[in-house]
């Protein structure tokens, strides 16, 4: 009983209340059931049979192991409530949980009438999971009542007119402006073309902040319900733009979170695997749950290092893997990431009329890729400072606004080459295209990175939205009101298409929009955030001087952020140096000693850990000889890190120096010693050891730890296999790869699951794995160099085997 009050009650009742949480990952009304019958019932039985092999061997001892169980399910029911309470955290929070987990073991085992009360309430979990599965949403997913498809019809009048709807994700439209308010067309070319051949709506604003709420209210034209929580499912929106074009046009839609269009009318992706972000497969919704589950009961410092749930949809503190696709062999490097270039091979030159909707999650976080279509690392690198969805440190939301603005540039690149190919294929001229994102986002010190508030509510209501007529040649701009509801009300005006249901947006064609109103936001729970829309417009204005005063107008002055900037460029055999007490070790080493600037991959992240006498400090980031960046340290958790971002012409072929400099108040740099950390595959006494400069050594005990690896050569090498202990029960803890002896790669096997975020699942396997590897870290196919892998877990490793698909033999 007490189980179902420390572990099922909190996780059940909060997935109860965010049902999305299911419907997201598709899961299935099984899975679903399956879930909350594991969460009920396993942790208690597991509990049980460790108490019965006790008792095996000593009874004494199994009423020992009870009492320190019910100790302990008291104490993380206590915890969970102190958590609650934001009074007490850290210390002061498992004390005291730990004392009243004591005071329940001991009042447990002097008291009858304590034993006799848990016994009473020895039904409760079954009650909890009673309520769990009669809650309003999660009923609808297991017992779902999918209405019928009511496919509309166009008028004859435009039979034939191609309508394009792209929606981009978490975008604020101030960060495509330069001074003049027009598209910057230096950084971002294909938006100046955008905003030259259609009306440019520059004060068009969201609905809502989330985007399980605000991509539904584009595809429906109708405004989100203030106190109903609809799911993103075609069931709870049945009358939306798939429906209503179904009828008349092929209609190619592709989906990165919603489901809302009937598989009788996607064909094109019925029966295939939807690139979405989440999927719904056993492991990544145990994992997600468990990271949920940690977010109940940690109190404040220590839920810090858990992986945040406020990001994203799913797949919690798995790293989301570079998406680069290029032509051929030696082609250039489109930008496919995010589905893109699942978009663009639906595109067809057939005279069918076609409609083609896509939701991209872009720029969205994880933030990974760069300008070049390039990514900078092999793992997203997490974004730094926020807690619990705030930015709490001033200079590391200063880098991931930086960061931001290099994955929008990246997606200029992607609309880019969707609008090629739409010309390629004839369609761009004569199609109605509409381009927008559902919200904004907001990179502002003490402020939510999503929620709005009165300090950014400017930077979370606005959004990009351009609407091009069929043969549109001249490009204009509107400020009046326009909002996301007012796209599917467009598509039917130009249409001569008569809605069927009720809408709440207006057609954006054929009428004069109000220049000022006023602006609202569906925050949740009925309670809005509004504003007039010219006091929006004059904030904007402001935080576009901020930006440009911040991060310049050209592509190059990206990088010329932080403090000493006179330093950038500069070589550093012609500055003041003197060698420092401080050290630095950085993070991705191996990465930048064998660089490939022709491949998908260029390390341009530069993060590490300083340590010794240095703290809060400013720091001057060398390559190859000349300063490429400039940053400051920022504290994580007790750890001093830095992180920077270099230019990626400051990157080479093969292996390039890094040096890490403090800089003096006089200006001096004063130069971190280099902690460099070798991993090496040695033998002692007979026995094969990994050994590290510094750390401990880990035996190979090949019994230990099963699994298997291939590796398919490409661009690059797809490192695809599975690894687990012996008994196949627990994940490894990591996974290395050495070429002849020395490490070239190692992760945490966490964030190199196949589940990849915003990609495709292309493995069940809970105990699966996937990374790519740059080719010039690892020996030519078929040479003599012994490339091998192995997993780690608790202290042992054991070599990995290798399948048929091995190009350094076996």
């Amino acid at each position: 009983m007490l189980s179902g009050f420390a572990l099922a009650q909190p996780l059940l009742d909060i997935l109860s209340k965010n049902p999305e949480f299911f419907a997201i990952r598709r899961s299935t009304s099984t899975q679903i059931v399956l879930f909350a019958l594991f969460v009920v019932l396993v942790p208690p039985l597991a509990l049980l049979g460790v108490e019965l092999l006790v008792a095996v061997f000593s009874r004494p001892a199994a009423s020992i192991v009870h009492l320190v169980f019910v100790g302990g399910l008291v104490a993380v029911v206590v915890l969970h409530g102190l958590t609650n309470d934001s009074r007490l955290t850290g210390v002061v929070s498992l004390v005291v949980a730990a004392a009243a987990g004591i005071g329940g073991a001991v009042l447990y085992a002097r008291t009858p009438l304590a034993r006799s009360f848990l016994t009473v309430l020895t039904p409760a979990p079954f009650i909890f999971l009673a309520l769990f599965i009669s809650s309003s949403g999660i009923s609808k997913l297991v017992f779902p009542k999918t209405p019928p498809v009511k496919k509309e019809h166009v008028s004859s009048k435009t039979p034939k007119t191609p309508v394009v709807l792209i929606v981009f994700d978490e975008f604020a439209p101030v960060s495509l402006m330069n001074s003049s308010e027009h598209v910057d067309a230096a950084r971002y070319p294909s938006f100046a073309k955008l905003e030259n051949t259609s009306t440019w709506y520059r004060s068009a604003t969201t609905v809502m902040w989330l985007t399980e709420v605000a991509v539904p209210s584009i595809f429906t034209g109708v405004l989100p319900l203030p106190h109903k929580k609809l799911l993103p499912i075609y069931s709870d929106h049945p009358n939306n733009i798939f429906t209503l074009l179904g009828g008349s046009y092929n209609v190619q839609g592709v989906e990165s979170i919603t489901h809302m269009c009937p598989a009788s009318i996607c064909k094109e992706v019925k029966g295939q695997q939807s690139a979405q972000e989440v999927k719904g497969t056993t492991g990544s919704l145990a994992n997600d749950a468990s990271v949920v589950y940690l977010h109940l009961v940690l109190p404040a410092p220590y839920v810090d290092s858990v992986p945040q749930i406020s990001d994203s949809w799913g797949n919690f503190g798995q790293a989301e893997h570079a998406e680069v696709q290029t032509t051929h062999a030696a082609g250039p490097i489109l930008p496919c990431a995010r589905n893109v270039c699942r978009f663009t091979s639906t595109f067809r030159r057939d005279g069918k009329p076609t409609a083609y909707i896509l939701h991209s999650l872009l720029p969205h976080v994880p933030y990974l890729y760069l300008p070049s279509a390039k990514a900078y690392g092999i793992e997203v690198p997490i974004l730094r400072g926020v807690r619990h969805g705030i930015w709490q440190q001033q200079w590391p939301a200063l880098q991931s606004y930086q960061r931001f603005l290099l994955q929008t540039e990246y997606t200029d690149r992607a609309l880019g080459y969707m609008m090629r190919r739409l010309k390629a294929k004839g369609i761009w001229n004569k199609a109605l295209v509409i381009v927008l994102a559902d919200h904004g986002v907001s990179f502002r010190h003490q402020q939510p990175r999503r929620l709005p508030t009165p300090g950014n509510m400017e930077d979370i209501s606005f959004v990009p939205l351009f609407v091009k007529l069929p043969h549109q040649q001249r490009g204009r701009i509107d400020d009046g009101l326009a909002r996301t509801v007012d796209v599917v009300p467009t598509i039917a005006r130009y249409l001569h298409l008569n809605i069927p249901y009720h809408v709440d947006g207006k057609p954006l064609i054929g009428r004069k929009l109000p220049q000022d109103g006023t602006v609202s936001l569906l925050i949740g729970k009925g309670k809005y955030a509004t504003a007039r829309l010219s006091d929006l417009q004059a904030l904007r204005r402001q935080a576009l001087a901020e930006q440009l005063a911040t991060f310049g107008t050209t592509p190059a002055d990206l990088y010329r952020v932080g403090p000493h900037q006179e330093l950038l460029g500069r070589l550093v055999s012609g500055l003041s140096t003197h060698p420092g007490k401080a050290s630095v070790q950085l993070s991705n080493e191996n990465l930048l000693r064998t660089v490939d600037t022709h491949s998908g991959l260029l390390p341009t992240w530069i993060q590490g850990d300083v340590s010794g006498p240095l703290g809060s400090q400013d720091l001057a980031v060398a390559v190859n000889g000349r300063v490429a960046a400039v940053t400051q340290t920022f504290d994580l958790g007790g750890v001093t890190k830095f992180d920077a971002m270099v230019p990626e012409g400051s990157l080479h072929d093969g292996r390039n120096d890094v040096s890490v400099f403090a800089v003096r108040p006089d200006g001096s740099l004063e130069e971190l010693r280099g902690s460099s950390v070798t991993t090496t595959l040695t033998t002692r006494g007979g026995v094969q050891v990994i050994t590290s400069t510094g750390g401990t050594a880990i035996p190979v005990r090949q019994q230990a730890l099963t699994g298997s690896v291939e590796a398919k050569p490409g661009p690059t090498f797809e490192f695809d296999g599975s690894a687990s202990d012996a008994a196949h029960r627990n994940k490894v803890d990591a996974v290395k790869v050495f070429v002849d002896g020395e490490q070239v790669y190692a992760s945490r096997a966490s964030l190199i699951q196949p589940k990849s975020m915003l990609g495709q699942v292309r493995k069940q396997n809970p105990y699966g794995f996937q990374f790519d590897l740059p080719a010039s870290l690892l020996p030519k196919p078929g040479s003599r160099h012994k490339v091998r892998v192995f997993a780690v877990r608790g202290g042992a490793a054991g070599e990995l085997r290798y399948l048929r698909t091995w190009p350094w033999g076996h």
